[in-house]
């Protein structure tokens, strides 16, 4: 028994992470335990539990609820994000830190019970800045209330002062750890999007207005629940756009939908007598990594791919996953020398990435062997105007540049302008009407 438990916790995937990220997840665990037992042995009275028992279970109610209506659309899916830090911060508000901690601590265990699998480390780091979220909400309103006074408008000043404080230590401490645990993770996936930031300030205008009607009576949060709900339907309609267009294994945007913002660039190149180029990577012999690791080995692969080249692009280019092991990439105001530079700098990050350490931190396989298990790309490249007027043409021209990077032994960038048109083959004929790639029988073997 004592050796199963060794096994099992050598298996932890906690141990896979970097030294800094490592050090962040234990210092936010041990910070959160500290202050909780702190809490509690300041506590002077349990007097509110009838407002910790309205806050949690109208809190339950409305994200099963929420649950509900997310499962609509994706089928036994989590929710992506949801309004409940609404009530942590109303507890926060209105109840002694150690009451506050209880209901997020409650709230959390319902979570876990209810997602099924999870990463323990992950729920546990969460679950801490929730902690510490807390408590720095109810030191900002119990500071800015001092300061401001008992009155009306002093009130919400100092709600508001907390709701924020809640929101900016869950957001930088999540970035925080999301940037340390995914190296090449970029702003939107470490603090979020324009969407997600409207979602946690709605949490917590939210939380102010149900702390508010909490002082009243606490049987006020369960009037709270179809609002919620409601809210909750309106905020998956962006949560809808966004996986619309976003492939789900690389996290990458769809071919249609990098077609659409490739073509409104080009619209733009062309007004402003810009150039504008093209990029079209695949991966070298990626059939081997599925064959010999197996796909799960290879979706990671895929994934770690994806992830480092789009950690090496600019804010304003797009990138999205072409078809099967391929990517693509449009460069606004690019021109050949600098694509070409743009194009050798992905060649390497590739080559020269950890690729097995990436894959092993999900699957913890041993016969990743990092002096084996490296992947290189093909990249070609194509440039408006000189290689295409259209999106199609350019395309197609970075389609064939990168197969004579493969036919010249793989693991390099050829450019379009050194490629050979092949005669009766017009970019019509390949991408008129279509956004996926070839199929395989119409193209050369790799």
């Amino acid at each position: 028994m004592v050796a199963q438990s060794r096994r099992a916790i050598r298996s932890w995937t906690l141990w896979t992470l970097t030294v800094p990220a490592f050090a962040v997840v234990m210092l936010v665990d041990l910070a959160a335990i500290g202050y909780g037992a702190y809490a509690f042995t300041e506590l002077p009275s349990w007097r509110g539990l009838d407002v910790v028992f309205a806050l949690t279970v109208s809190a339950l109610i409305s994200v099963e609820g929420a649950r509900r209506v997310e499962n609509r659309r994706r089928r036994g899916g989590a929710l992506h994000k949801d309004l409940a830090p609404a009530w942590m911060i109303a507890a926060a508000l209105i109840l002694h830190p150690a009451l506050a901690i209880l209901v997020a601590v409650l709230l959390r265990i319902w979570w876990r019970i209810r997602a099924g699998k999870c990463i323990p480390y992950r729920w546990a780091f969460s679950t801490a800045v929730h902690v510490l979220a807390v408590g720095a909400a109810h030191a900002v309103f119990v500071s800015a209330r001092e300061l401001a006074g008992d009155g009306g408008l002093g009130l919400v000043v100092a709600m508001a002062g907390g709701a924020v404080a809640y929101v900016v230590t869950d957001t930088l401490l999540c970035g925080l750890a999301i940037s340390l645990i995914i190296p090449g993770s970029n702003r939107r996936e470490t603090i979020g999007g324009l969407d997600d930031l409207c979602t946690d300030a709605t949490a917590a205008t939210f939380g102010c207005l149900l702390a508010a009607a909490c002082l009243v009576t606490p049987w006020f949060a369960f009037v709270a629940i179809p609002i919620t709900l409601t809210a909750q339907r309106a905020l998956l309609l962006g949560q809808l756009e966004t996986e619309a267009q976003t492939d789900p294994k690389t996290s990458l945007t769809r071919v249609d939908w990098w077609r659409r913002r490739t073509e409104q660039m080009l619209r733009t190149s062309r007004t402003q007598r810009e150039s504008m180029a093209v990029l079209l990577i695949d991966i070298d012999h990626f059939k081997q990594v599925n064959d010999r690791h197996g796909h799960l080995v290879g979706d990671e692969a895929l994934r770690a791919v994806a992830t480092i080249l789009r950690s090496a692009i600019r804010v304003k280019d797009v990138i999205g996953r072409f078809g099967g092991e391929e990517f693509v990439i449009a460069l606004p105001d690019t021109g050949l020398d600098e694509a070409t530079v743009t194009a050798d700098r992905l060649r390497n990050a590739v080559a020269n990435s950890p690729l097995a350490a990436m894959c092993a931190g999900v699957l913890d396989d041993p016969d990743l062997d990092p002096d084996t298990f490296r992947l290189t790309v093909s990249i070609g490249v194509a440039v408006y105007p000189a290689d295409g007027a259209t999106v199609d043409e350019l395309l197609l021209r970075a389609d064939r540049a990168m197969y004579a990077a493969k036919a010249a032994g793989r693991n390099r960038v050829r450019l379009a302008a050194d490629t050979v048109t092949l005669p009766g083959f017009t970019a019509a004929t390949k991408f008129s009407e279509q956004t996926e790639p070839l199929a395989p029988a119409q193209r050369p073997v790799r």
